[in-house]
């Protein structure tokens, strides 16, 4: 049973769903598996998920499937970062905790559930399903919207009820202080966009503040600038690009908006200390080895 509206796509059949990193990179993905087990990779971690846990895979991870056994079944929800509006991201900003449950999901996509949380998942796949079987869908979609968002802000919640994320200081959302609200934006620009702009001072205008200053709060707040924050996320959709699609080199440099292929190669070389078509190439052969 595959449904998709929009940005939003749901089965009780992974095979049914092609995950095409090309089509997903955008994605957030929540698989529950019901029963068997299925073993694959985010980044260069391996992972199994065995029936009764929770995989949640943030928009622009790779994602490498490996083996699934026979029996492998379970409910997968995919939702384009775009379902998430203004609200959302609110209600995640008031959170303390906010940006260390993000890291925490980016870098642990696999977590044992409670029953609770469980049956919750499951309703909220129920619910989804019945809107998505509606015949006037558009009618519906602010209720699937909403439930889309409703189940990401339970995951989050469930981050604190299983004790996964170090509690912060007792801060309510009424310390938050203002440096702590706009390297949030900032986070969230990173986490929303595609990477393509490189320079601190692009995001520092859409912030309406000055790329020192901004430089200033990010290492106040984490300990590392917003050079190496912009880093880190323009290597890790280079590493998408090249392990996880078809696109040429040329095709790469022009959707991450390089001014052209040889910068594209060096910048590359620089990061990943290999040449892209080397990256692509080395990893390829990692891969059929294993």
């Amino acid at each position: 049973m595959l449904k998709v509206f929009d940005e939003l796509i749901i089965s009780d059949n992974i095979d049914e769903v092609n995950i095409s990193p090309e089509t997903f990179s955008n994605f957030l993905i929540v698989f529950f598996c019901e029963k068997g087990a299925l073993q694959f990779s985010v980044g260069s971690k391996r992972y199994v998920a065995e029936a009764g846990t929770l995989v949640v895979s943030t928009p622009h991870n790779i994602i490498g499937l490996y083996m699934r056994t026979p029996d492998l079944q379970g409910k997968i929800i995919c939702a384009d970062t775009s379902l998430f509006d203004d609200s959302v991201l609110k209600i995640f900003h008031l959170d303390p905790n906010w940006l260390k449950k993000m890291i925490y999901l980016s870098q642990n996509p696999l977590y044992h559930t409670s029953e609770f949380h469980r049956k919750l998942f499951l309703a909220y796949f129920n619910l989804l399903e019945i809107y998505l079987e509606d015949s006037d869908k558009y009618y519906r979609k602010d209720s699937i919207k909403l439930l889309a968002q409703s189940v990401i802000v339970e995951i989050m919640h469930q981050l604190d009820n299983g004790n996964l994320v170090e509690e912060s200081s007792n801060k309510t959302s009424a310390d938050i202080s203002q440096k702590d609200r706009l390297f949030r934006r900032f986070i969230t620009m990173l986490l929303q966009d595609a990477c393509t702009d490189r320079e601190v001072k692009a995001y520092a205008d859409r912030l309406l503040i000055t790329p020192k200053h901004l430089s200033y709060i990010c290492k106040e707040q984490s300990g590392r600038t917003a050079s190496e924050w912009i880093t880190e996320t323009v290597v890790r959709n280079i590493k998408y690009y090249l392990l996880q699609t078809d696109l040429t080199i040329k095709e790469i440099a022009f959707k991450m908006d390089f001014p052209d292929v040889s910068f594209f190669c060096k910048y590359t070389k620089k990061h990943l200390g290999k040449s892209p078509i080397e990256y692509r190439k080395n990893s390829a052969e990692s891969t059929d080895e294993g």
